[in-house]
Order: structure tokens, then sequence, then C-alpha cells
């Protein structure tokens, strides 16, 4: 039997972008297997696995279960990439911006609540800061569940509703004029891989699976530092940071670690699954 070198953990829907790097790493001459987050110790069992022999890079994210899951892991001794007490972080909106301000990152000004109590607390929230954003806790849908409101729409509070999650992150509107998503890979931002996307009609952007994204010829090298120095204090060594371009610098909006990247690559040319492959492998 053929023992993996590296195990990647795959979402429980898709498996894509895992193909993507496993088929670098198997091209390198490792062994690469791709299993989900419920089924990852019955697999690392089954194919012999341990911690002197695998590696396991997570492509899924989840402040418990799969932190938990992988946590375990981490204690029998696997080298995680990343690790669970980053994926823990980054994937909890709330607790990702209470730490980045604490970490002097700009970040906007965000609090936790409760979805019953949201209508009214918005609304005053509104009052005092002109405009207010509302998301799910843990990212869902690709923005399909994150709401701006500002006192030309108040009525339709009602909106908040449809977010299927009960715990809800409310945001001070960050007024911006591009949204950034710059790749990082063993803390250092990949220059040929740094993506943006802008308003147009409406206020949303999106440098996730958007098929319109641009790619930077020369992206800025104060984007690239500030990418590099959230993704550092944050501890994750491989992370897709986006960040608002505003008239008064650079403000965090988020940083990802298991998000697709297929769009990105084939906008850019650029063999991002190799670089990951290629810092994967920098372990065995």
């Amino acid at each position: 039997m053929i023992i993996p070198k590296i195990v990647i953990v795959k979402t429980i829907k898709g498996q894509k972008y895992a193909d993507f790097i496993a088929k670098e790493i198997n091209l390198a001459g490792h062994y690469c297997g791709i299993t989900d987050i419920k089924n990852l110790r019955e697999y690392l069992d089954k194919n012999k696995c341990s911690s002197k022999t695998t590696l396991i890079h997570s492509r899924t994210a989840h402040p418990n279960y799969t932190s938990k899951v992988l946590g375990g892991l981490e204690e029998r001794g696997y080298k995680i990439i990343n690790s669970p007490a980053a994926i823990r972080l980054t994937s909890d909106k709330f607790n990702s911006c209470i730490y980045a301000i604490k970490k002097d990152i700009p970040c906007a000004e965000t609090i936790k609540i409760d979805k019953k109590e949201a209508i009214p607390f918005v609304k005053e929230k509104v009052e005092i800061w002109g405009r207010a954003v509302v998301k799910p806790m843990i990212s869902q849908g690709q923005g399909e569940f994150c709401f701006k409101f500002d006192n030309a729409d108040i009525s339709q509070l009602k909106e908040i509703n449809k977010i299927p999650t009960q715990e809800l992150v409310v945001q001070k509107f960050v007024d911006y004029l591009k949204l950034n998503r710059v790749i990082v890979i063993g803390y250092g931002a990949l220059e040929k891989a740094v993506f943006w996307d802008e308003p147009n009609q409406g206020w949303k952007c999106s440098v996730c699976l958007n098929t319109k994204i641009q790619c930077y010829k020369n992206p800025p090298g104060d984007l690239l530092e500030f990418a590099e120095n959230v993704a550092k204090k944050f501890k994750a060594e491989i992370s897709f940071v986006d960040v608002f371009s505003t008239k008064d610098g650079y403000v965090l909006n988020e940083i990802n670690t298991a998000c697709s990247l297929i769009i990105h690559e084939r906008i850019s040319r650029y063999n991002i699954s190799k670089k990951i492959a290629d810092y994967l492998l920098s372990f065995v």
C-alpha cells in the first residue's frame, strides 16, 4: 500500500480545486489523497497514515466542527496547514474582525447579535452610522445573505429574516473604491495572482466566484505588504486576503483559507495550485 504523503480535506459538496492541487503533488512524484472532514479520521486509518508519514491540508473551514476534528489530529502529532487555530479564527467573521482590530489591522466596526434582536438593533445603528451591513457570522451563499441598509431602504429590514443562521454580524459600512484579493502562500503574496473588483450598479463586489474579476498587472506594493501582514498576524500560511481600497487606505474585509481558485487561475493564467503544492511539499 502506498501511504499518502499529503491528504487534502475538501468540502463535503465540492472537490474540483482540491483535484488541481493533488494533481500537482502527484506530478511531483508524491501520492496525494483527498477526503472530506467527516471521513478524515477513517481515511487516515484505512490508508495507514501517521503523523510521521502524512501532512494534512484543509480546504474546508468551520470554527466548530472542522477545527475540532483537525485539533484532535494535531494533538496526535499531525502537521496541519492551515492550523486548526487559524481555521477556527478566520472562519468566524465576528471574532476575526475583533482579532484584527486588536492586532492593529484596520477593519470595520463589528458587532455580533442574535437574529431575533436584529431589526431594531440595525435600525438604531443606521441612525448612528448612516449605513450598516448585516451578514451571517459564518460565510454562506457567496454573499447572497449579505445586506446593506441605510435611511433610504430602512423599510427593507425584514430581509434580515432571510439569513439562514441565528447568529449575525452587524458592521459599519466601509465606503470603498475597490475590493482586492491577494493570494498569500507561506506568508508571501503571489504578485501574479492579485485580483480586484469595483462596485458598479449597487454596492456589492465579489472577488470569489466572480468571472469578471480583474487581475493586476502591477499590483501595489503596499497592498501586498498589507495582505502579508494580515496573514502573519492570523498565522494563516495559505490564505486569501480580501482587502478594501478606500480613500483613507486599506481596510480588511476578511481572510479566507478554503476558497476555490479555479476562476482566479483562468483569469490570471497563473498556476496557483502548483504554488500551493510546492509549499506543502516543502514540509514532506
